[in-house]
């Protein structure tokens, strides 16, 4: 079941009853987009140089951090290229895209992203948005190495789904990120932060908001 809430943001979230755990904290998922994912990312760099960018986001859920990311690239340029590979097992919270409470300006995104509940691909401008409904476990492993610019990572957190934040799926997360492309998180665990320097990445602390940890960003060199 999912229980609605607005943010301190004026944007809608969910607590999902099943996970006992809301999908984005009281601050609001726009806010939480905007500081934890988008701004850390190296997207609005790539913009600025009229690079095409490649990105990955796993866990979709209601979209917000892609929403935030082309809102963001269209502030930069008025034709930015953007291909973005969206993984979610839940076409069912999908669906609450479209009836979701948000502030004016995104509702153009809104509007986009709610159209991935009839169709798996989206395509307009130089942007091109491709849904896989299926476990990120049944999937990792096909993805290309070495690929994308950007991975948002944004599953549940790691007492609900514990899987997704050990060792074995992490690596293959950190192996898809292209050289000096970036992966950012809302969870400041120190095995992760640990995992990613291990393999030579550079970690840095995001100020925190809406929480007490930091989050984290993960830079491929």
């Amino acid at each position: 079941m999912l229980v609605p809430f607005i943010g301190e943001d004026n944007s809608e979230s969910f607590f999902n009853t099943d996970f006992n755990e809301a999908y984005h904290s009281k601050i609001g998922p726009i806010a939480e987009a905007k500081h934890k994912f988008i701004a850390p990312s190296c997207l609005e760099e790539y913009i600025k140089h009229g690079k095409k960018v490649k990105i990955l986001d796993l866990f979709f859920g209601l979209g917000y951090n892609t929403g935030i990311a082309l809102e963001r690239a269209y502030a930069i340029s008025n034709l930015p290229e953007i291909k973005i590979e969206v993984i979610e097992c839940d076409i069912n919270i999908i669906k609450q895209i479209k009836e979701l409470k948000v502030p004016g300006y995104y509702k153009k995104w809104q509007e986009v992203l709610s159209k991935l509940e009839n169709t798996n691909h989206i395509s307009f401008d130089k942007v091109s948005i491709s849904l896989n409904i299926c476990d990120a476990n049944q999937i990792i492993h096909t993805l290309p190495k070495n690929y994308y610019d950007v991975i948002f990572y944004d599953p549940f957190s790691h007492k609900t789904c514990p899987e997704f934040w050990m060792e074995e799926f992490l690596g293959q997360v950190f192996n898809l990120l292209s050289p000096n492309g970036t992966l950012t998180t809302y969870s400041g665990l120190k095995r992760v932060k640990k995992l990613a320097e291990d393999k030579g990445f550079t970690v840095t602390n995001i100020e925190p908001i809406g929480r007490k940890k930091p989050s984290l960003m993960i830079k491929a060199s």
